[in-house]
């Protein structure tokens, strides 16, 4: 599954480099924001917390698990009619708690907070009048930041690991002209599904 994704992208971004387009971009900043859902930092988030939250004390029950959304920036230069370089950012938060069910007490709590930060292009396949068809690609580093608290929790403190992850999103489409929506489609930083807003000065 994994090289035919791998082999997918490649043809598209191939695609990009001979499909014509009618607008110009050369030259153009573009700042975009969205939000996206179930990012892979989500489900490292969620990995930590899952197992931060699993509390084997008689009597307590697990709950408040925050719903993964990743709200994220990206800020793009065009270098000519199909590509467009710059850097993207984004922040994911995941917390869970568990408590004593007969007097509703705190027996633990565990977060986590992933910012992201990385170097981005978009490559443009396909234009049509105000409709673009395009990739996402980025590259970049991941903080996961986490802390467990809790009458049992010997060890405290905020544990901090950084890892180097990146965003393919193949299919990728926007609507309008220096302001408009999109919504994306891969996996990555910003979310399987990635949806917001555009503008181009």
């Amino acid at each position: 599954m994994k090289r035919l994704f791998t082999f997918f992208a490649t043809i598209l971004v191939a695609v990009a480099t001979i499909a014509p387009v009618s607008a110009q971009e050369r030259g153009e900043w573009s700042i975009r924001g969205g939000v996206g859902w179930f990012s892979l930092p989500d489900f490292v988030g969620a990995l930590v917390v899952g197992l931060g939250s699993i509390d084997g004390t008689e009597g307590t029950t697990s709950h408040d698990f925050v719903p993964m959304l990743n709200p994220n920036v990206e800020l793009l230069y065009g270098c000519n009619n199909w590509l467009s370089v710059g850097g993207t950012l984004s922040v994911g938060y995941a917390s869970a708690t568990s408590k004593f069910d007969d007097t509703g007490a705190v027996n633990k709590q565990v977060w986590a907070l992933y910012p992201s930060l990385g170097v981005a292009a978009k490559t443009r396949y396909f234009q049509s009048g105000k409709f673009s068809m395009y990739g996402s690609w980025s590259l970049g580093v991941i903080v996961l930041m986490s802390e467990q608290s809790g009458a049992e929790i010997t060890e405290r403190g905020v544990k901090t690991a950084a890892v180097v992850m990146g965003n393919a999103y193949p299919l990728c489409f926007s609507y309008g002209g220096d302001t408009g929506g999109f919504l994306e489609a891969g996996w990555g930083f910003k979310g399987i599904v990635n949806l917001g807003v555009y503008h181009n000065f």
